[in-house]
């Protein structure tokens, strides 16, 4: 190794994330904690009682939800 190599060697015991990886980490603690008050503000918004749903909507027949399997009109028969 040249002597320039030699004085920018660190020893891996002593590398630490230091500030920088401080900042990080901090940041998306910050960035969650925003996250989660929002996401708890839009959830009070939500109202998800089910006596306030329509009930005089009819549903579709089953016959009408099922497509048949066969039929003539299918391509290459």
């Amino acid at each position: 190794m040249t002597p320039l190599a030699l004085q920018l060697a660190v020893e891996e015991s002593k590398v630490t994330p230091g500030l920088l990886g401080f900042v990080v980490v901090a940041a998306i603690a910050v960035a969650t904690w925003f996250l989660i008050k929002s996401m708890n503000k839009q959830l009070k918004r939500v109202d998800a009682n089910q006596s306030n749903w329509p009930t005089d909507t009819p549903r579709p027949s089953r016959a009408a939800r099922e497509t048949p399997k066969d039929t003539e009109d299918t391509p290459g028969s």
